[in-house]
């Protein structure tokens, strides 16, 4: 009698365990399949909706106008509008190109949601037009990730180093979480304007 109230007993604690794997998988992974908008060009870019969030891109440059043969520095973070705050933990992919050539193409991260970019000594022509990233490689995003109280530094290279228009791609591939890849990458598309 004993043997069959231990098993009725294994019997009840696989069907709940069952149950409650059935119930997170119902309620997690619909978030998962969300779908994600994309961005187009515009100044400042549209949000873009993951699930209930609207994110949208907060980008500013310093000086206003970004000048050939100055530095540039660049402040990128992203906002939950819904819930008024900053998001946090994100890598993104961000690909600067003039004229259909690559100028840039790396991973950045923050913590705290704000990358700072300060571009310098960016010349017209080098053979090849290398540039360098003064920054942390971070292991687990395999990102740059600014020094602390710095920036992360983009030196050399052709970047904003000519008069026109330079095109901009960021994509966000995590966020919220180090660790976690957002099932597909948020898109930001936007032109940065170079006078003299």
């Amino acid at each position: 009698m004993l043997q069959i109230i231990r098993y009725s007993e294994n019997v009840v604690k696989g069907i709940v365990a069952t149950l409650c794997l059935i119930t997170y998988c119902s309620l997690a992974l619909p978030i998962y399949l969300l779908p994600v908008s994309g961005q187009h060009h515009g100044a400042p870019p549209p949000a873009a909706s993951i699930g209930d969030r609207n994110i949208s891109l907060d980008f500013k440059t310093l000086p206003s106008f970004v000048r050939t043969g100055q530095d540039a520095e660049m402040k990128i973070g992203f906002v939950d509008e819904k819930a008024k705050k900053s998001v946090n933990h994100v890598t993104f992919r961000m690909d600067i190109s003039k004229d259909g050539k690559n100028l840039l193409s790396e991973f950045f991260h923050s913590h705290e949601g704000t990358v700072n970019l300060l571009f310098r000594d960016n010349i017209k022509s080098v053979s090849p037009p290398n540039y360098t990233v003064g920054a942390t490689s971070d292991v687990l995003t395999n990102a740059w990730i600014a020094d602390p109280g710095s920036p992360i530094i983009v030196r050399g290279g052709e970047i904003f180093s000519q008069l026109g228009t330079y095109k901009a791609v960021i994509e966000v591939t995590t966020m919220d979480n180090d660790k976690t890849d957002l099932p597909q990458p948020i898109k930001y598309e936007f032109d940065i304007p170079v006078l003299e």
